[in-house]
């Protein structure tokens, strides 16, 4: 989370979007585990911090325009 807050601030607007789309499929890795008292319960707790930190980054990045999205290869 803290390389996506960085990387906005030195003017990288792409890779927190990079950053969030790994995140959540680790995190949805992590949803399919049976974490009831593992000490791999304590990681995925703060993954969860992680990803929530980085949807607000990537958020405040969409707002503003920042961001460009991916080309689809279609001719509009």
């Amino acid at each position: 989370s803290r390389l996506a807050v960085n990387s906005v601030t030195a003017g990288d607007y792409s890779r927190p979007l990079r950053i969030s789309n790994f995140i959540n499929e680790l995190d949805s890795g992590f949803r399919l585990l049976n974490l009831k008292n593992d000490p791999l319960r304590k990681r995925y707790d703060g993954l969860k911090y992680d990803v929530k930190k980085i949807e607000e980054v990537v958020y405040d990045v969409s707002i503003r325009g920042l961001a460009k999205e991916p080309e689809s290869g279609r001719d509009k």
